[in-house]
């Protein structure tokens, strides 16, 4: 029969335990021994309260701690007395002792202190400044001077004996520079453009650019060594700063505020807006719609399809046209559509479930499995005195805040 039974968690008393058969048993205390083993030798203590001992050799460089507190054996190995080792001399001096000394001239070389090196601390050694004079080199080479040297040398070098080719381009006149000869670079006299050659003046005071030659769009020469503009209403032509320009809203669509007429040439100014009321059917394409405020729908709002919602409210009203009991919840669709996962609410039991592959247009559902509940109240048995009737269900929890206890419905 389903009822409350107590769990054993750490620090329960084993006196609310049946004793099986008398399966736990009071017997006096045994004698009892460890076991260990090195190198193929058994170690063990020599009576019932025998103790297992390690030396430690303290002289060979192995010591051995113990700590009763916890329980704990360390071995360390520290330094190793020399006579400890097979081979105690590097190159016939004794570990410990300085090797013989290593001698420098200080002229040619030195070292970055004294003038010896036994190897008992380290030193650097170099080539002393002026160490090396011209009776070190070969006479044939030349002769080392302070920061100079005199001299030749033959043979062939690496590398090529002109540089890379420096050329002219748009705008400068032909020319090739690399280095082996001089060149001189200069303004190309003359360019053409459409067709039509402009003569380009190269003086010491400039570049001249005769503008009675130049034939565009929008551009011409008034044969006075000045351009006019060209005006018109055709392309390649420019519109003058009297013309005027008229913007004309549409009533429940778009406001716009400013003088009707303006001329192009004083920085004409409108307002354009949306009408405080929008008339007719909208549709908005973009990808997102922001409104910064609050949205106020005076009909039905549809939603047709949303990534995240967000709502501020703290509780959420499902099935508000209900007048009876009845199953509810919250599909979350996996690979089919309106087709998923369930977390509902189970009127038949009276209790929150989950299923799987649940259709959304159901209007009642199964569970799989029930979420359990969890109820605490002082009674320290809830089979005599415990939570609502609703709550003697599997696997729900009760925890007593009078003695701890915990437990559960099965």
């Amino acid at each position: 029969m389903a009822t409350w039974k107590k769990v054993a968690v750490s620090g329960s008393d084993i006196s609310q335990f049946n004793n099986d058969a008398g399966y736990l048993t009071s017997i006096t205390a045994q004698n009892a021994f460890a076991t260990a083993s090195y190198d193929g030798t058994l170690l063990l203590a020599d009576d019932a309260n025998g103790n297992l001992t390690f030396a430690s050799s303290s002289d060979q460089g192995l010591t051995i701690s113990a700590n009763a507190g916890t329980d704990t054996l360390t071995f360390g190995l520290s330094a190793i007395p020399n006579s400890s080792l097979a081979n105690s001399t590097i190159s016939g001096i004794s570990l410990g002792s300085n090797l013989n000394d290593l001698t420098v001239d200080n002229a040619t070389l030195q070292l970055d202190s004294g003038t010896t090196y036994n190897g008992g601390t380290a030193k650097t050694i170099s080539i002393k400044d002026g160490g090396v004079d011209t009776d070190a080199i070969a006479a044939s080479l030349g002769t080392i001077g302070v920061n100079s040297f005199t001299g030749s040398f033959s043979g062939s070098f690496v590398g090529t004996t002109d540089l890379p080719d420096l050329t002219d381009g748009n705008g400068i006149a032909d020319f090739t520079y690399d280095g082996s000869t001089t060149a001189t670079v200069s303004v190309q006299a003359d360019s053409t453009t459409g067709g039509n050659v402009k003569p380009v003046s190269v003086t010491a005071n400039g570049v001249g650019l005769d503008v009675d030659t130049i034939d565009g769009t929008g551009l011409s020469a008034n044969g006075s060594g000045l351009l006019d503009v060209d005006y018109g209403s055709t392309s390649g032509t420019a519109v003058e700063g009297n013309t005027t320009i008229t913007l004309t809203e549409t009533a429940g669509e778009i406001d716009i505020t400013g003088t009707a007429a303006q001329a192009l040439g004083g920085g004409p100014s409108y307002t354009i807006g949306l009408a405080d009321t929008i008339s007719g059917n909208r549709t908005f394409s973009g990808d997102t719609i922001t409104i910064n405020n609050d949205l106020i729908v005076q009909g039905t709002a549809s939603f047709q399809n949303t990534e995240n919602l967000l709502v501020a409210d703290r509780f959420v009203l499902f099935a508000s046209g209900s007048t009876g009991t009845g199953d509810g919840g919250i599909v979350v669709q996996q690979a089919t559509q309106d087709i998923g996962e369930l977390f509902g609410y189970d009127s038949a039991t009276t209790r929150w479930g989950v299923t799987s592959s649940f259709a959304a247009n159901s209007s009642a559902y199964t569970p799989d499995a029930f979420m359990s509940a969890v109820t605490t109240l002082a009674s320290t048995n809830p089979n005599t005195s415990g939570p609502d009737a609703r709550y003697d269900a599997v696997g729900n929890i009760y925890v007593s805040s009078g003695d701890e206890s915990i437990w559960i419905y099965s």
